[in-house]
């Protein structure tokens, strides 16, 4: 099986924000603070599409229990996470092969980091699996890699991409019908809106 290193990506980008000393910057110190500065802005971003898409799923659940008004709430708030001005979302956008069939902005909401299903341990890669912990905690996803990459480490990276307009247009299809008092037909728009995430997995080092 594989052997899941950073299970859960966005938890271990919530790293220290960057300390930067209050007098003279290094290079090095700018480098990493820029680094840890991009994680937390993914990091907010991916946080903010992950729990618009619980609300989604929480939404359902409601509707399952008997409880229009919860989903009504539900989907209300997972209508304004999702909303236009409250994130520059298309900074975040990431094009992958799979999300290419679907013209929309995809936003990274959840990801995983695997070993190779071939992954034997060494010493030497053993402790290279340790230090791209600790870039990885420290929002480095690049530098992990190379590390790993170095050590001759194949790692399988899946991220879970929501098309973010297409979310946007079921979500809003759904208060419309809570409203109607249409709940059936909103639970499926919902479950469209869910079914809707995108799964993108990619091989990338030595085992490739």
């Amino acid at each position: 099986m594989k052997k899941i290193i950073l299970a859960g990506l966005l938890a271990t980008m919530m790293g220290s924000a960057p300390v930067l000393a209050a007098t003279t910057t290094t290079p090095a110190q700018a480098a990493t603070a820029n680094v840890q500065k991009e994680a937390a802005d993914v990091m907010q971003v991916a946080v903010q599409g992950a729990n618009a898409m619980r609300d989604i799923q929480l939404a359902r659940l409601a509707l399952f229990h008997g409880q229009p008004d919860s989903a009504k709430k539900l989907t209300d708030d997972a209508a304004s996470l999702l909303a236009g001005d409250s994130k520059d979302w298309a900074k975040f956008v990431k094009a992958a092969p799979k999300a290419k069939m679907i013209d929309d902005q995809n936003v990274v909401i959840n990801a995983t980091v695997a070993l190779s299903e071939d992954y034997i341990a060494t010493p030497a890669k053993e402790s290279a699996i340790k230090t791209a912990n600790g870039k990885m905690a420290k929002g480095d996803w690049k530098g992990a890699v190379d590390t790993l990459q170095l050590a001759g480490i194949s790692v399988l990276q899946t991220q879970y991409l929501m098309p973010l307009n297409q979310t946007r247009k079921a979500v809003a299809s759904a208060q419309k019908l809570l409203t109607s008092g249409k709940y059936y037909e909103a639970n499926l728009v919902l479950k469209g809106a869910e079914d809707g995430i995108v799964v993108d997995s990619e091989m990338i080092g030595a085992g490739q």
